[in-house]
């Protein structure tokens, strides 16, 4: 591959990077998440698999969402965020709980952490598809690897392109427009599949990428991992199995997967 082409490729991760970063430090933005608790969802899966007193790294922890309540079910949680603001929310509403946590600014691109540090590692609600491009995601599966024991596990949540809901529509012209772009040879903001530039200013999100299942799980295992698990959230509320019809479900999608 060109070297230019190479540099171009990090230039436009770096830009998409600083757009998420850019909205996710917008004060009115981190006064939104105000929230704490863990889904039901995320209920069921922390309390199969993650063991008392793990090592737990919560990946994009906003303003303590899920940080907080699992440092007080006596986990050793470590949780990191690109934004200052978020981790600073964080912060202070752990300090005001009295919960130990330990928080950093940090992108999981790039873990500023030794191998083998954690047992658990948990990337909730849409995280990751706010990382630039596959190669972003990959890279970030990649580090979540390093940084896991042997055994380790990692919780993943994403959307699903074929979701069946009010923005399928937005998704399958995005879809046209980066096809077309291809075969035309032009020079398009979203260039990849399931790429979305937002520009409304009442929308937070400017910039997601939402793949298939199908994607995920081939980064996943192309990343180390093995699937443990697969299911839309709310199938795992309801405590049924995955089965085909749901791939069209609204909602998002859960994954645990293990360092072997």
């Amino acid at each position: 591959m060109p070297a230019e082409t190479t540099a171009g490729q990090r230039r436009r991760q770096e830009e998409i990077s600083r757009l998420v970063l850019r909205t996710y430090q917008d004060p009115r933005v981190v006064d939104r998440y105000t929230v704490l608790g863990l889904w039901p969802a995320e209920e069921r899966l922390v309390q199969k698999y993650v063991r008392a007193g793990a090592r737990l790294l919560d990946i994009g922890c906003g303003a303590g969402r899920t940080s907080i309540p699992l440092a007080q079910r006596g986990l050793a949680v470590t949780a990191i965020d690109l934004s200052p603001a978020m981790v600073a929310a964080a912060a202070s509403r752990a300090r005001a709980m009295a919960v130990a946590l330990a928080l950093r600014v940090m992108d999981v691109r790039h873990l500023e952490f030794p191998d083998l540090s954690f047992d658990v590692a948990l990337f909730s609600y849409n995280g990751i598809e706010l990382l630039p491009g596959r190669e972003g995601k990959r890279r970030a599966l990649a580090e979540i690897h390093r940084v896991l024991c042997p055994g380790g596990v990692l919780l993943l949540c994403t959307h699903s392109l074929y979701a069946l809901n009010r923005h399928a529509p937005a998704r399958f012209a995005n879809l046209l427009k980066v096809l077309i772009g291809r075969s035309l040879g032009l020079r398009l903001r979203a260039r990849e599949l399931g790429e979305r530039f937002l520009d409304d200013p009442l929308e937070e999100v400017k910039y997601i990428q939402i793949l298939p299942p199908s994607a995920w799980i081939r980064m996943l295992r192309g990343a180390g991992f093995r699937l443990l698990e697969f299911n839309t959230r709310r199938r795992l509320e309801q405590g049924q199995p995955w089965r085909w019809s749901a791939a069209f479900e609204d909602g998002e999608r859960l994954y645990v997967a293990e360092k072997p």
